[in-house]
């Protein structure tokens, strides 16, 4: 009890400190423009959080990501949220289309670009390669686990997985998503835990974060649900934020916050000390993002890590993700963090995205990856266990 109280009273300190005086103004943890390149805010623990609530969420490259990690970390994390994403490894078992090539897997760039996704268009050099298989997932998923890579994949039976596909996406396919949820089928996670929005209703999403208004400013204009373009969150009419924490935290998400920067606050930290070497090596930014709403400062709370997609950096579209994809407005009122790791333009990823076809190297999927090791890092800071 003794420690609790200890902690309790920490944590107090710690948020007041962040939160002295400015949560009174609104705009006070505006990011500035052009966002930082460096900050001395060290990534703090935050004693009040549940070490058991842990879940994840991304769109696009961050979709992708976001699976892999729960895949690979599935004794921590609890639930995955994907917007626009695919199965495990998907770029390991996609096999070159040509009859004199049969049984040879493409190259991953290649697999990533006109196989998982469309980016590049659906054909290597005039033919049509095949669509992302679960089964084959499955059985990398168990033989990276025999080999000590990630965690027993049974431990997956207790989340809760939470899938969104708009049917105007060309980037993404939807056999991809189709491969995705077979994929946790596979892996034995319940139907009544598994959730999978083809976007059947409401506005014709395209390859973007959907939110019901976008509100704040932006160098860029307003985007509508059906527009694939910068910053690529698209108002819609409806909330992915909303519905993807709604299902991984059932029946415990009351209604947004008016105003999630009255109650709470947007802190930079520096990514730095969680990886060795310069950044273009593991292509993470210097600077990350952590929400810590007011409420966390007396109250329990829980921990949401979000993964951007491509070219959705803060560099890149400012804080339209981390401030403007419906996120905030919800953990504001609902006692949840929300972790806003970010991505660095390099030589090897231009385009900002996280890696889930092995630009940092061969083990990118496991718990040995450069930047899955990272992000494990950071959640291991705020939660208090990396001591």
């Amino acid at each position: 009890m003794w420690r609790l109280q200890i902690g309790t009273i920490a944590l107090a300190g710690l948020v007041g400190l962040i939160l002295e005086s400015a949560i009174a103004r609104a705009g006070h943890d505006a990011v500035p423009e052009p966002p930082p390149t460096s900050t001395v805010q060290r990534l703090q623990e935050l004693p009040s959080l549940q070490q058991n609530s842990v879940t994840v969420s991304g769109i696009s490259s961050g979709g992708f990501f976001a699976h892999q990690f729960h895949v690979a970390y599935s004794k921590l994390v609890n639930g995955a949220g994907v917007i626009a994403g695919g199965p495990y490894a998907c770029v390991e078992r996609i096999l070159n289309p040509y009859w004199w090539f049969a049984g040879v897997p493409l190259d991953r760039g290649s697999a990533a670009t006109v196989a998982c996704t469309h980016y590049l268009g659906s054909r290597y050099f005039g033919l049509r390669p095949s669509s992302p298989r679960a089964d084959d997932s499955a059985s990398f998923v168990q033989q990276a686990h025999q080999q000590g890579l990630i965690d027993d994949p049974t431990n997956l039976t207790s989340s809760r997985v939470w899938l969104f596909h708009g049917r105007g996406d060309e980037i993404v396919p939807q056999s991809t998503m189709a491969a995705l949820q077979d994929l946790y089928r596979l892996l034995g996670v319940p139907s009544s835990q598994l959730s999978s929005d083809m976007n059947e209703r409401g506005r014709s999403a395209s390859h973007g974060m959907p939110v019901a208004k976008f509100e704040g400013s932006s160098r860029f204009p307003v985007r509508p649900c059906e527009e694939h373009a910068p910053p690529f969150v698209i108002e819609c009419g409806y909330e992915a934020a909303e519905q993807l924490l709604k299902h991984l935290y059932p029946g415990q998400i009351e209604n947004a916050s008016e105003d999630p920067h009255i109650d709470g606050n947007l802190i930079p930290f520096d990514q730095s000390e969680f990886f060795a070497g310069p950044s273009d090596y593991i292509s993470l930014h210097v600077v990350g993002y952590i929400y810590v709403p007011k409420s966390c400062e007396q109250e329990e709370c829980r921990l949401h890590v979000a993964f951007h997609g491509c070219r959705q950096t803060a560099d890149e579209i400012h804080d339209d993700f981390i401030r403007d994809a419906g996120y905030n407005r919800w953990a504001a009122a609902n006692n949840i963090v929300m972790l806003y790791p970010q991505i660095a333009l390099s030589s090897v990823n231009p385009n900002g995205c996280w890696d889930w076809w092995g630009y940092t190297g061969d083990g990118y999927f496991g718990q040995n990856g450069r930047q899955m090791r990272a992000v494990r890092a950071m959640i291991a800071r705020v939660l208090g266990s990396d001591r």
